[in-house]
């Protein structure tokens, strides 16, 4: 959800990096955040877990002037791709403008691509996102690498439909400017056009449970269905521009209609408090386990 704060005259978006486990999203956001170009950047905070890594960091690009009189800061996450660490995903979801889905080009794998874009449908929903009509661009990473599939391949299976596609090696800078670009594009393009992407009819988003064993993050700064309407083509995007390019060159700004200064706060403040409690929860729980493994060996 955009958030205004008027008083210092400033729209803030948020865009996520979601995908299966180890497949470039936290490569992307470090290769934004040392883009010599990229200038007004926030501190870089980092929630670790054993295996993956959530990060977030904002920026004020200038080239994006203003809209509705207001400057514009893009805020950035990445969510760990592992099942077990689906409560933090939604969290991290939550007041989601654009998403940003990074698919593992290689062959082996197609099925953890398929079961992370479900996970990501799925929980925009729980968090009354409209998955048809927030700002989605699709990266197929690791084109670098060999025993790839075919761009055609992919979009047989991943069906982005007329959502943006960009090719990219991230760990090497290509695609990564090209799909952050693309991307901020359509999230603006949606408050040009005032696109509402809440699901009204859905139940607001209940705290997440705790309970179950799942990596503890340590802070540091078929049913029969009708058939499917044919699939629209994809929107290609040219990967071709290098990390070093000016990132918002070609995104072109326009006047939105701006949401509740009040309602869109209070959704920023909410979004803040449930990381952090359930960043708490989380340690609490490691705590415990640590405390019953000690009480054991004694």
């Amino acid at each position: 959800m955009v958030l205004v704060n008027k008083a210092i005259n400033e729209v803030t978006v948020k865009l996520v990096y979601y995908g299966p486990g180890l497949c470039g999203k936290t490569t992307n956001l470090e290769k934004i955040y040392g883009n010599p170009k990229l200038e007004n950047k926030g501190k870089m905070i980092s929630m670790a877990t054993e295996t993956d890594r959530t990060l977030f960091f904002d920026f004020m690009p200038m080239e994006l002037g203003t809209i509705g009189g207001q400057k514009v800061r893009v805020q950035l996450y990445t969510v760990p791709g592992q099942v077990f660490y689906d409560a933090t995903r939604k969290l991290v979801l939550r007041g989601a403008d654009g998403v940003v889905f990074v698919a593992d080009s290689q062959d082996s794998m197609r099925d953890s691509n398929l079961q992370s874009l479900d996970n990501l449908k799925t929980n925009l929903r729980l968090n009354r996102i409209d998955p048809e009509k927030v700002a989605l661009v699709f990266q197929y990473n690791k084109r670098d690498l060999p025993n790839v599939s075919s761009i055609e391949k992919m979009n047989e299976y991943l069906k982005p439909g007329s959502a943006p596609v960009v090719e990219a090696a991230a760990i090497n800078g290509a695609g990564v400017t090209a799909t952050l670009r693309a991307a901020v594009a359509r999230i603006l393009d949606n408050l040009k056009n005032n696109v509402d992407t809440t699901l009204r009819e859905e139940p607001e988003l209940a705290a997440p449970d705790m309970s179950a064993k799942s990596g503890v993050p340590k802070l540091s700064m078929k049913t029969n269905e009708a058939p499917a309407p044919p699939a629209q083509q994809p929107t290609f995007v040219n990967p071709a521009a290098s990390l070093e390019d000016d990132p918002f060159g070609g995104v072109a700004v326009a006047e939105p209609a701006v949401a509740l200064e009040l309602q869109s706060l209070l959704t920023s403040a909410r979004h803040m408090i449930g990381l952090l409690e359930a960043a708490l929860e989380r340690a609490r729980a490691h705590e415990r386990e640590i405390t019953e493994k000690l009480s054991r060996l004694q």
